[in-house]
């Protein structure tokens, strides 16, 4: 038989070839759950603590400019804690539960940081609600709110979440979409 393959070649043609199919469909599927891929769990365990995301939104800052008000806007550096000219502030709360029978310490504003997407920069917490809590008891929990400001055009809602790192550790948590959403 003229033009044919024996058996065991083309046997090998096809390992070959269901070889490079496997490598190229692990190098998509690697693609597809890269690095700078969003996550997709708003709960996670770092130590002795879980950290929960609840409810994101942007903060009103307007203030009544209707022609039946009085005054005019001030600028944001006549009015010290205002965001930055172009800035909204987001505010995002988030529960802490230390799931250990000691004494943890906490410093929530300093271990989060939110990653607005894919190709943007970490945005550090402007502030938060938790106050100078230091630690945590056994078995307690407290909800706060961390406020991050920033273009709300920078917010991208594929790939936004919340960078949390804490004793050596770090974890990726999703933000809600409702966060995606800006409006006056």
């Amino acid at each position: 038989m003229v033009g044919t393959l024996p058996v065991k070649a083309r046997i090998a043609g096809l390992l070959v070839m269901l070889t490079a199919l496997a490598a190229a469909a692990i190098g998509v599927g690697s693609m597809i759950v890269s690095p700078g891929a969003a996550p997709t769990e708003s709960t996670a365990l770092l130590g002795r603590l879980t950290a929960s995301v609840g409810d994101a939104g942007w903060l009103g800052m307007d203030h009544d400019m209707s022609t039946t008000a009085s005054g005019y806007e001030m600028p944001p550096a006549m009015m010290p804690g205002m965001p930055a000219t172009g800035d909204d502030r987001l505010s995002i709360a988030v529960t802490l539960v230390n799931t250990d029978s000691g004494t943890v310490t906490l410093h929530p504003v300093n271990e989060f940081t939110l990653h607005a997407g894919p190709s943007a920069t970490k945005v550090a917490a402007y502030g938060g609600t938790f106050g100078e809590l230091p630690r945590l008891g056994p078995g307690a929990a407290v909800t706060g709110t961390l406020f991050f400001d920033l273009p709300p055009s920078q917010l991208d809602s594929a790939g936004a979440w919340l960078d949390w790192s804490r004793d050596g550790g770090s974890a990726r948590l999703s933000i809600p979409d409702a966060a995606m959403n800006m409006q006056h």
